[in-house]
């Protein structure tokens, strides 16, 4: 059963008194990321191209086509980023001991797993949002537990990960739809907060999401439709 107030309560449980660490991590990622895509660090390479080619029409191929490479270099670094937290997050709700800063450092170690499986995601994700955006909403809740299931099980397949996680959403994407919209109110709160309410939003809302991974993992188990071995490799 997906009782999205329980793992709520839990993730408040599970964060008190270990709040630090997730606030510093969600405080350098938005950080980097801000910067990475702030308008005049992001245009300051192709202006600067277009400006010594002195290209009378404005931004000229090759300051686009680097433009588009910079776009794509953002996408890696962010992908790298959430998959560090959720290395700490998942570590969080498997213990009641403190979580250090470490932690998050030790999660840079599957940047290569989480730049694949992200893209993996992806792509899947826009070749069904080419149909209608349904269809992509859809897939994107099929598909979301995929971060949780590369993090936690080193061993398992970014494609096989994939699977695993349209077969545990089976019956509950709606669920997880519904539970993102019950976060809709703290986040109206911190826009007006100019955004600080959201250093605090996020682990909450990632403690939330780990708690309901852990809980449809093993009502999959539970019921069948994955074995301990799918998990694996």
């Amino acid at each position: 059963m997906f009782d999205r107030k329980k793992y709520k309560k839990y993730a408040r449980s599970m964060l008190k008194k270990r709040w630090t660490i997730p606030v510093i991590m969600s405080i350098i990622c938005a950080s980097i990321i801000g910067l990475l895509e702030f308008p005049d660090f992001r245009d300051f390479y192709t202006e600067y191209i277009s400006m010594m080619q002195m290209s009378p029409g404005g931004l000229n191929s090759d300051a686009s086509f680097y433009s588009e490479i910079r776009s794509f270099l953002t996408i890696l670094i962010e992908l790298v980023l959430v998959y560090a937290q959720v290395h700490v997050y998942i570590k969080m709700s498997k213990s009641p001991e403190p979580v250090y800063f470490k932690d998050f450092i030790d999660g840079f170690s599957i940047w290569a797993r989480g730049i694949l499986a992200g893209l993996w995601e992806m792509l899947w994700t826009f070749l069904w949002s080419l149909l209608l955006i349904i269809p992509g909403i859809v897939k994107h809740y099929a598909y979301s537990q995929t971060k949780y299931l590369v993090t936690e099980f080193e061993n398992l397949s970014v494609t096989k990960a994939l699977r695993v996680s349209i077969a545990i959403t089976l019956g509950h994407k709606a669920d997880l739809f519904i539970m993102d919209l019950s976060f809709l109110g703290w986040i109206i709160l911190s826009a007006l907060t100019c955004g600080i309410g959201l250093l605090w939003l996020i682990p909450y809302r990632e403690m939330s999401m780990i708690n309901a991974f852990h809980s449809l993992l093993k009502e999959a188990v539970t019921s069948g439709l994955i074995t301990k071995e799918d998990l694996e490799g």
